[in-house]
């Protein structure tokens, strides 16, 4: 890896929320130290018009320049093929509390999310719908450090089938076909029933990583999150920012070979009530600031059904100010994401019985994150 200037593919209109999965246990209490200047050793990339294409020339180097516990703030430099200039900005991230993972935000839309080896090494990958499907995985280290060997990544080509569960309880059924696999990247076709009974047929991108994580983006613009739960059934939730009809948030299985879909022994708590803001740090321009507790701004949550939950914002800052109502869909006992027709992503990590940590994205064009901590009102 030389010291030149090193280039990314342009990419406008891309919310990069960057979920990054550990492959090595980490305590509760260990933070993991990313600060520093990070530089690419491989970047393969799938773009819909033009295939699977190894552009590690490409990839630039980021730097996180502070963190303050699980919060930090970085800078970027990369080439816009559409300008043809260099581009640097800052993003903003926060560490998942058990510290297996981070989230990354830059402006526009889409997901990244990736693997963390370890404080000196990491897959970085990225999901874009638009203006072409596009899925980029960028295996990362700090400058200096040596990669470990790369370990089995699942196969998952073949025939899938497809099962979607509403909040209402409806099911439809499908297939998603993946043709082609490289590495950790995937490409397919997916067609399954509305719940109007109209077919939708689309084309699909997605990752896999050793941990079995599995995620995808539909031409439509829908996020599927998921995880394998053996080789032939992933559990996932598929997120649907902005939806017109109201479908935001869909429980998702995908099995193969004639498995059926397993038993699910989860059991997701209880967060029905109302939440206070107990503190919020804002990451923004390479800063974080702590805006303490808030008393004009809380959050409640109603009508949890299985995985799924209805949230609303409510704020005091401003009388007559709308209350922003959400949905909200359990991945695992522990980690819930919400939507709303807004586009809002939020990460949610529950701590406890009354704790909750939320990574909000209002994605609303600005690079910013704000990390809140919540707690459940007294009765």
């Amino acid at each position: 890896m030389s010291g030149k200037i090193w280039y990314r593919l342009g990419l406008p209109g891309i919310l990069a929320i960057f979920l990054v999965w550990s492959m090595v246990a980490v305590s509760a209490q260990e933070v993991p130290d990313l600060t520093g200047a990070w530089e690419a050793i491989s970047v393969d990339t799938y773009i819909s018009s033009d295939g699977f294409l190894d552009q590690t020339s490409y990839q630039g180097p980021f730097q996180i320049m502070t963190q303050e516990g699980r919060a930090f703030a970085g800078e970027e430099t990369y080439y816009d093929s559409e300008t043809g200039e260099n581009v640097t900005h800052f993003f903003p991230g926060v560490v998942s509390p058990d510290g297996k993972t981070y989230l990354k935000d830059e402006t526009g839309s889409g997901i990244s999310f990736g693997e963390l080896v370890s404080e000196d090494e990491l897959y970085n990958y990225m999901l874009v719908s638009e203006p072409g499907l596009m899925a980029i995985v960028s295996h990362m280290g700090k400058e200096g450090s040596v990669p470990a060997p790369e370990g089995q990544v699942p196969d998952v080509t073949g025939v899938w089938n497809l099962t979607h569960t509403r909040s209402s309880g409806v099911s439809t059924s499908g297939l998603l076909t993946i043709n082609e696999q490289q590495g950790r990247i995937w490409s397919g076709q997916e067609q399954i029933s509305d719940d109007d009974g109209t077919m939708i047929d689309l084309p699909i991108v997605g990752t896999v990583g050793e941990s079995g994580r599995v995620y995808g983006v539909t031409q439509n613009g829908a996020f599927m999150f998921g995880s394998m739960t053996n080789d032939a059934a992933i559990e996932s939730g598929l997120v649907i920012p902005g939806d017109t009809d109201g479908t935001l948030v869909i429980e998702r299985w995908l099995t193969r070979n004639e498995t059926p879909i397993p038993e699910s022994e989860s059991m997701y708590p209880d967060i029905t009530g109302e939440w206070t803001i107990e503190d919020r740090k804002v990451i923004e321009n390479g800063t974080i600031t702590d805006e303490g507790p808030l008393s004009e701004e809380w959050m409640s949550y109603a009508n949890m059904t299985g995985r799924f939950v209805t949230a609303t914002r409510h704020s005091g800052e401003v009388k007559g100010s709308p209350e922003i109502e959400s949905s909200v869909i359990f991945l695992s006992p522990d980690e819930a994401v919400l939507t709303n027709a807004q586009s809002a992503l939020v990460m949610y990590h529950i701590i406890d019985n009354s704790t909750m940590e939320a990574v909000v994205n209002r994605k609303d064009g600005k690079s910013i994150l704000n990390l809140d901590l919540l707690k459940r009102k007294a009765d």
